[in-house]
Formats: C-alpha cells, sequence, structure tokens
C-alpha cells in the first residue's frame, strides 16, 4: 500500500463504516470534528454546476463520488446539505433499525429539493455502506470494491458506471485508496459521455500524504493534473495526543510547515483538480473563483452562478 506508514500514523475509524446504517459513522465524524466533505463541497458544487452549464442539456451530470461511504457526498453536493444538518437529521429523527433509517432518509430527500440536476453513483469497498446508501436513495447506483487490492478488478457492471460518469469527487478517501484504484477507474471515466465538456475531477489529498502517486497515474491516463494553492482545508481534529505528534513528525520530515495544524489542533489537505488539458484552465480558474467566494460574507455555498 503506497500509503502505509502515513496510514499507520492515522487514527482508525475502519468499524464505524461497516454498521448497516450511518448513525455510528456520521456520530464519529462529528465527534472528532470532521469537516473535509463540508468543505470540499463548494468546489464539488461548483465543477458540477460548470458541467451542466457548458453541456447544456445534453446529458445530465453524473458524479462519481470515490471512497462515498454513506453516500455522503450526494447529499452534500446534490442537495446542498450542511454536515450539523445531517448530524441533526440522524441523531433526532432517523431510527436505528435498517429498514425505518431507509425510509426516513427517503422522505427526507423527497422534501428536499436538489441543487443540482445530477446522478450520483458511489464507490466504496463497505458493502453495508452501499447498501444503505443505494435503499435510501442517497446514491442511484454504487460499486462495491477494493481496488487496491492486486485481486480485484472492475465487472462489466462498473465499468459501465465509469463510461457514464463525467465528473469525479474524492473527499477524505485518498490513504484508504490510492493509485490502484483510480488507475482501474481512469481507464473509462466519461467514455459514454457525450457532451463535449469532462470529466472533471476535484479530489483533497492529506499534507502528509504524497500527491506524486496519485498525479502520475492521472498524466498516465491522459488528464492534467494540479493543485489548487490557494486552498487549504481543514479535514478533522487531532483525535489524540498521540496522532497529532505521529502526523506532525511526518509533516516535519517532508519539510511541510506544521504551524498551522499546531495552532488549530487539525489535520488539513490540500485541494487538487483534473481534466483534459484543454479544459483543465476552465475548471482552475472557476476553483479559485469560488474560493474567492467562499472567503466572502456573500457566498452561499452551492455554486456559483454565471
Amino acid at each position: 500500500m503506497t500509503y502505509e506508514i502515513e496510514n499507520e500514523a492515522k487514527a482508525n475509524f475502519d468499524d464505524v463504516y461497516v454498521q448497516p446504517t450511518p448513525h455510528d459513522y456520521i456520530s464519529e465524524m462529528a465527534e472528532n470534528g470532521y469537516e473535509i466533505g463540508e468543505q470540499a463541497r463548494p468546489y464539488c458544487a461548483t465543477a458540477a454546476n460548470l458541467l451542466s452549464e457548458l453541456n447544456g442539456d445534453a446529458w445530465p451530470v453524473q458524479m462519481l463520488d470515490v471512497g462515498c461511504s454513506y453516500g455522503i457526498g450526494s447529499a452534500f453536493v446534490k442537495y446542498n446539505c450542511a454536515f450539523d444538518e445531517m448530524v441533526a437529521f440522524f441523531s433526532t429523527r432517523v431510527p436505528s433499525d435498517y429498514q425505518s433509517a431507509c425510509e426516513a432518509t427517503r422522505n427526507w430527500l423527497n422534501v428536499t429539493a436538489p441543487e443540482i440536476d445530477m446522478r450520483c453513483v458511489g464507490l466504496d469497498s463497505s458493502h453495508q455502506a452501499i447498501r444503505f446508501a443505494i435503499d435510501a436513495g442517497l446514491l442511484d447506483g454504487g460499486i462495491t470494491r477494493d481496488f487496491e487490492s492486486p485481486k480485484v478488478k472492475p465487472e462489466e457492471s462498473d465499468i459501465a458506471w465509469f463510461k457514464s460518469c463525467n465528473l469525479l469527487i474524492c473527499t477524505g478517501a485518498i490513504g484508504y485508496l490510492g493509485e490502484r484504484t483510480f488507475d482501474w477507474i481512469l481507464k473509462d471515466l466519461g467514455e459514454d459521455y457525450p457532451g463535449r465538456f469532462g470529466p472533471f475531477n476535484v479530489l483533497t489529498i492529506l499534507r502528509m500524504f504524497d500527491d506524486s502517486p496519485i498525479r502520475e497515474v492521472y498524466e498516465k491516463n491522459g488528464f492534467q493534473f494540479g493543485r489548487i494553492d490557494e486552498v487549504r482545508l481543514p479535514q478533522r481534529r487531532f483525535r489524540d495526543i498521540s496522532e497529532r505528534d505521529k502526523v506532525l513528525s511526518i509533516l516535519d520530515e517532508k519539510g511541510l510547515d506544521t504551524e498551522e495544524h499546531q495552532e488549530k489542533g487539525r489535520l488539513f489537505a490540500d485541494l487538487y483538480i483534473a481534466a483534459r488539458k484543454d479544459q483543465f484552465p476552465l475548471l482552475y480558474d472557476s476553483m479559485v473563483e469560488t474560493h474567492g467566494l467562499c472567503k466572502s460574507d456573500e457566498f452561499v455555498p452551492a455554486y456559483i452562478k454565471r
């Protein structure tokens, strides 16, 4: 595994990804101040709306959320839900038994107008998370695979989903997965899409992780890949002093400034995008513009209206 050393330094949350419903996952993330999905939301939504605008009505945006867990990225991007809303919803209004939880979530989504006309597909190694996300209506389709395993290859149905998606997001999952997963996806991503623009990609990578393996696999598959230098996003609080010290040690060894991590007690991620070379500048400029709006009091974190 590419990030084995770094993952040994990070706290492990594997147990909350395999429960039948998202209750434990959302509770644990809230307790640890997990916010990377919320922080990345405006950038993902900007990419989705840019695609919709550029391609017109020829085809709806279809988003592949890599490392989707319980379909939370769909709630963020498609429905513009804040994480605090989801915490309140699952802690007070959603029963813990499976069928009731699915029904309550579906009812909630039915009265929540989508911000963006799009379909959402999720990829995750957790069968339980994908099952809930589909049954509860958070995802329109799902792929349950661990492509980091050398023995696992995409099936025809997986490839069909990859081909149909013109937007890829990945917020907080790189490290759990790496270049092997992206290589399988990028071979076919967006191939069936009839629009002129896309596929667009928006990713976050923790600063403690080397971005070169992801960069190389994107470039190998014909994409331009780059970091948005203006943007640095908080991911979550350090779980304890031990995790903090280990992470800071790795950052120090890489020659990276740790002052912000120490001062705020948080892990931070960088924002990356990828697109075909002729479309990369357009996507890059939209990310920089979104960052400027995020810093202003006028920003509404859904998308840029052009």
